[in-house]
């Protein structure tokens, strides 16, 4: 599913939390511990706070198969980003090996949460710990300033607020969010936190999973999201649930998706998406909502739409270089194939004239075309124009062409010749399969294929990066990481009104030749694309 704007990055939460881990404490006081059912943890976090993770049995959790891969890749991103020496010096003041700290201070129980303020990030971590880590950080890191059962520790830039178990940790500059926090860990009732936040009320009914995540939205999306994930079968299991006051992606209510378009489509790029039509306004700030209206797409377009809909994202090599660029294909059910090849030559007229306008480019020369072939634009000289000559729009096409056969009738568009052509094929050939499970989107990720993918971008960072190449070659390596620790990913949402999405999601782990080749990041993979 397409990233929601407003979001707060994952990925600077789990830095944030690595840091977070440079202990701390204070004197002892009663607490109430955060509940144990499903969401209950997010009794100690204010109701403003824009990301919150509660992770019970850790420890247990890094034997999975399932978790390890993917929490040593996010590891590794917040150790890159954080103070990953400093971490190593607190740990061997405390005469402790850094990983065992880690264990004793988050493997049984913690929930971190980060908000923003005055233009900064505040942030808490609510940690269950021992006495004897507790009494070692006493003899060894000489806290200052302690008062009140408020620590600080100079050095660590680290306040901490000691509640037996639980140890509430914040940076020392910025105590907003861990003196709210420890007030609601002090308190009798779950007012005024997240836990109380009618958005997360369907969740809160959820079976308990040892990792959930919360997240709010900034506006104008507003809402919020929450994620609950366990390992099950061998694999990890994630279930969503999404209120937004403005949606940022469209799942559509209606029939069952198509699953047996899915399974055409799916050997053919690094993710597909079978769904169906957004019948709904059209939002420009909507990747897929953009690009129609770009072309000026129209109700009587819309009212020809059909009941399936299929997106696939792929990749192609970048000419004279080992730099592979994403490209995209849009397969549209019609309901008159005629109609449709008119109302969408129309509409790639228009694309291509506003594109040309906006970039201040000369409009393309088309000649005509047969009724049933293809029609293509060169639209890579406008597109680079206009958008600084990015390596993902400098040999853009546009292409489409209005086919039928025994499934159906099909508008589809792509961004180069040969993905239309695939595309083409797989949706002509596919059989209509509808989702047992009523589900109105289902999609599958390719991690293996998007690792690969990301790693060519590595190869030549100047092309993306001119000023920043060895960080941005970094980054792109642990994305990489990351993506190949989730080697398939299978999800399937459905919109049951008020704009909510609920999705479930499948990632399976990494195979024996996956771990034995770290570096290739799934490099056979890469020929998916053209």
């Amino acid at each position: 599913m397409a990233h929601a704007r407003g979001q707060p990055r994952i990925d600077r939460a789990a830095a944030s939390v690595a840091c977070a881990i440079a202990l701390a404490f204070a004197s002892p006081s009663a607490a109430v511990p955060p509940g144990e059912g499903s969401f209950d943890g997010m009794s100690v976090v204010p109701s403003d706070a824009s990301v919150a993770v509660r992770m019970r049995g850790a420890l247990a959790l890094r034997s999975s198969g399932a978790v390890r891969p993917a929490q040593e890749a996010l590891l590794r991103l917040a150790d890159s980003r954080v103070l990953g020496q400093a971490w190593d010096g607190i740990a061997a003041e405390l005469g402790v090996p850094a990983d065992q700290l880690v264990d004793r201070v988050l493997g049984t129980d913690a929930i971190y949460a980060e908000r923003a303020a005055g233009g900064r990030t505040e942030w808490v971590l609510v940690a269950r710990t021992d006495q004897a880590l507790q009494d070692l950080m006493v003899a060894r890191l000489s806290p200052a300033n302690a008062a009140g059962g408020r620590s600080v520790f100079a050095k660590q830039q680290l306040a901490t607020s000691w509640r037996p178990p639980y140890m509430a940790i914040g940076p020392a500059d910025r105590t907003g969010l861990l003196d709210a926090a420890v007030k609601l860990l002090d308190g009798a009732t779950a007012d005024g936190s997240l836990a109380a936040h009618p958005d997360l009320a369907a969740a809160r009914s959820w079976e308990v999973a040892p990792i959930e995540l919360v997240l709010r939205h900034d506006a104008p999306v507003g809402g919020l999201s929450a994620f609950a994930a366990r390992p099950a079968d061998g694999a990890l299991r994630v279930r969503h649930r999404s209120r937004f006051d403005r949606a940022p992606l469209h799942v559509a209510p209606g029939a069952p998706a198509d699953a047996g378009l899915l399974r055409a489509l799916e050997p053919a790029g690094i993710a597909v998406l079978s769904m169906n039509p957004w019948r709904g306004p059209l939002d420009a700030g909507e990747p897929l909502d953009a690009l129609l209206l770009e072309g000026g797409f129209d109700e009587a377009m819309r009212g020809n739409l059909g009941a399936r809909q299929a997106v696939l994202l792929a990749d192609r090599a970048l000419d004279g270089t080992p730099v592979r660029v994403p490209s995209i294909a849009i397969a549209m059910e019609v309901g008159d194939a005629l109609l449709a090849e008119r109302q969408w030559d129309g509409w790639g007229r228009r694309f291509t004239e506003a594109l040309a306008r906006r970039s201040g480019a000369s409009v393309p020369e088309r000649a005509p075309v047969p009724s049933g072939a293809v029609r293509e634009a060169a639209i890579g000289p406008a597109a680079a124009a206009g958008f600084a000559d990015h390596p993902f729009v400098r040999q853009a096409a546009l292409c489409w062409r209005t086919v039928s056969g025994p499934n159906g009738s099909w508008q589809v568009l792509a961004s180069d010749r040969p993905l239309l052509d695939r595309t083409v094929a797989a949706v002509l050939g596919a059989v209509r399969t509808p989702d047992l499970d009523d589900a109105h989107e289902l999609g599958v990720l390719d991690g293996r294929a998007l690792a690969a993918h990301l790693r060519t971008w590595a190869l030549q960072p100047a092309m993306f990066a001119p000023d920043g190449h060895a960080p941005f070659a970094q980054a792109v390596g642990l994305l990489a990481d990351i993506a190949l620790a989730a080697p398939s990913v299978r999800w399937r949402a459905r919109a049951p009104g008020g704009g909510v999405i609920e999705s479930e999601v499948q990632v399976e782990p990494p195979t024996a030749a996956d771990a034995a080749a770290p570096g290739t990041g799934g490099a056979a993979s890469a020929g998916k694309g053209q």
